[in-house]
């Protein structure tokens, strides 16, 4: 045929009325089996896709959404973005994925963007915590869930139990006997930072352990800062017998450090990590770390997000919080000095 296909052509071949293929592709009501058959096999030979942007200014609805992420490496992000890609498919969106590299600038172009193309939705993770954001965000008129980041907002928030992680992972630390662990934490002044280095200060001060000044070192969340961290602690005059990362990315780049210099972990020294992610348990020795449910949090905003987009949640803002758990493997143990006495 030399013109674009219509519903109307559809529904010519398939002899059955445009309300009913209309009802078939946009699943909104019942169509039976046999004509459901028939209507599918001609929008198959035709290769008939509908057009979204006719439909969106039909029905004020484009169905994308748009999903903000700090760092699509890393895997507790990709495997969100995938989970919710897979969700909302299922649903009739399609997702525009934006990954920031936790730069503000970055993170307000791309709200632009989302204000641009008319997106149903939003779904922001960041690192920051800059006001303006939440002021844009609320500008832009559309619904929101913010995914681990700002403690206080107007919009559903789905994140973990506030300074939890760290706090499981350094009191794992104590109870093996630990008394001088280094904190390596990711960008100072953020949401997630800020909690992470709470959690593992509270547990150090329930415990009646000091912390140097030299002990809490924080670059950034990825591998690369992970490093810095691990030659920053290797260098000090009095080393930590163990360090808590304030994610799995950190310990990663920490533990790659040391075993380059030569120590033996977690003899000389036990790492922790926090998310879970899969590689962790798959680096030489395994890392402990805690759980940070990727596929729970995508489930969890994607619904938030749906209720508000369709109007069966119209109520005030809601909190979503996600528990921890600690997972113990290879890379922590007892310090040397304890092994010693318990022989």
């Amino acid at each position: 045929m030399g013109k674009a296909i219509t519903i109307r052509d559809i529904a010519k071949e398939a002899k059955v009325s445009p309300t009913t293929v209309s009802r078939y592709l946009n699943g909104t009501g019942y169509v039976d089996e046999q004509t459901a058959s028939r209507i599918c096999e001609v929008v198959e030979r035709f290769h008939y896709r509908p057009n979204r942007i006719a439909q969106s200014l039909k029905t004020k609805e484009t169905k994308n959404l748009v999903l903000v992420v700090p760092d699509i490496q890393n895997p507790f992000y990709s495997k969100m973005a995938n989970e919710m890609q897979r969700f909302l498919f299922e649903e009739g969106y399609t997702v525009t994925l934006f990954d920031s590299g936790g730069e503000f600038s970055m993170e307000m172009k791309y709200l632009g963007i989302a204000d641009a193309i008319a997106a149903d939705g939003i779904l922001f993770a960041s690192f920051s915590s800059h006001q303006t954001i939440l002021r844009e965000l609320q500008r832009s008129g559309v619904p929101v869930v913010m995914i681990n980041s700002y403690d206080a907002c107007p919009f559903d928030s789905v994140h973990g139990v506030r300074g939890q992680s760290t706090y499981l992972s350094t009191k794992h630390l104590i109870a093996l006997g630990h008394t001088d662990i280094g904190f390596a934490g990711g960008n100072t002044g953020t949401s997630i930072e800020v909690s992470r280095r709470a959690g593992y200060l509270r547990a150090m001060q329930e415990a009646g352990l000091p912390v140097p000044g030299e002990y809490v070192f924080e670059m950034g969340f990825d591998s690369g800062s992970g490093r810095k961290c691990g030659t920053y602690f290797s260098a000090l005059p009095k080393m930590p017998t163990a360090i808590c990362c304030a994610n799995d990315m950190i310990a990663m780049g920490v533990i790659q450090v040391l075993l380059e210099r030569r120590y033996k972990l977690p003899r000389d020294v036990s790492v922790t990590g926090v998310d879970n992610i899969m590689y962790g348990d798959l680096c030489s020795p395994p890392l402990t770390s805690v759980t940070n449910d990727s596929s729970e949090f995508a489930h969890l905003a994607v619904s938030a997000l749906l209720e508000r987009i369709r109007g069966t949640y119209t109520g005030g803002p809601r909190e979503f919080l996600i528990q921890r758990r600690l997972v113990v493997r290879g890379s922590t143990a007892a310090p040397k000095s304890k092994e010693c006495e318990l022989r």
